[in-house]
């Protein structure tokens, strides 16, 4: 007995050392990508390379928001993220609702439409929306970034639908029973139990509008419309002779802390929203 207790302990050592050896791996660049932000631009090509040498430049931080208009970045990414928000939580909600808990012919089709659609590569399509946009007169705004998202996300129905497939039916049809409509059911019984897949959505859009690089190159063409990856486009860019590698770092540490900021206290939600995700056909 005392034999396995002892091998049950090696083997727990073993694992924990297993999981700090691949969690190192990934967060190495990240460790890089810090102490490279607090070095200056001679000690960043200065050999032999070191991880973190003195004196630490924090002041680069400052420096980025007093060369480029970081404030004006970040507004016009929170207006985009705010709509996609907005329109992909009421559209992706009513849509997962309407395919998990209502009859209605050719469901299942609209359901294998909306999977077929999470296949379709962003190239596919860059064409004919452009096509679209232009013909509405929208290029130059921020709107081709915002109404994609807002009009649904597939992977977000999916979601949805297979969270709500597994909130009993018998709910539902207790509330119909007390005088509920369908859309009065939703909103008051079934969408208080949908906030976990709700907060899992929310994260999910703010992070693929957050990184998004290919639209913003395609549609914007006012450098004041600029958001993040623009921006941090233009950093790079303005110093193609010698790129500013330790502004560029600085420049990404202070683009991605509202993205772990979210996560770290949506943590918890996410995880649950992904995990009761049920796989219900």
């Amino acid at each position: 007995m005392r034999t396995l207790s002892v091998s049950r302990k090696v083997g727990t050592f073993w694992s924990y050392v297993l999981v700090i050896l691949v969690c190192s791996i990934f967060f190495a660049p990240f460790l890089y990508l810090v102490s490279t932000a607090l070095k200056s631009s001679q000690q960043v090509i200065r050999y032999p390379r070191t991880l973190f040498v003195r004196p630490f430049h924090g002041e680069n931080f400052l420096t980025i928001f007093s060369m480029y208009p970081v404030a004006m970045y970040f507004k016009n990414t929170i207006l985009v993220v705010i709509g996609s928000i907005a329109g992909n939580l009421i559209v992706s909600s009513l849509t997962g609702y309407a395919l998990a808990r209502m009859n209605f012919k050719g469901r299942e089709l609209l359901f294998n439409l909306t999977l077929a659609c999470m296949f379709m590569p962003l190239f596919l399509i860059i064409i004919p929306r452009f096509l679209f946009f232009q013909k509405i007169h929208t290029i130059g705004t921020l709107l081709p970034l915002i109404l994609p998202s807002a009009f649904g996300s597939p992977f977000c129905i999916y979601l949805m639908r297979q969270f709500l497939k597994g909130i009993p039916k018998e709910m539902g049809e207790a509330a119909k029973i007390d005088g509920c409509s369908e859309f009065m059911t939703f909103r008051k019984v079934i969408m208080p139990l949908a906030k976990p897949v709700l907060a899992t959505i929310v994260i999910f859009t703010t992070q693929w509008r957050w990184n998004e690089f290919t639209e913003p190159l395609i549609y914007l063409n006012n450098q004041k419309l600029y958001t993040i990856t623009m921006g941090l486009y233009n950093v790079i860019g303005m110093a193609a002779e010698e790129i500013n590698t330790h502004l560029v770092m600085a420049f990404v540490i202070v683009s991605i802390i509202p993205i772990l900021a979210l996560f770290a206290f949506s943590q918890r939600s996410f995880v649950k929203g992904i995990s009761t995700t049920g796989l219900k056909g």
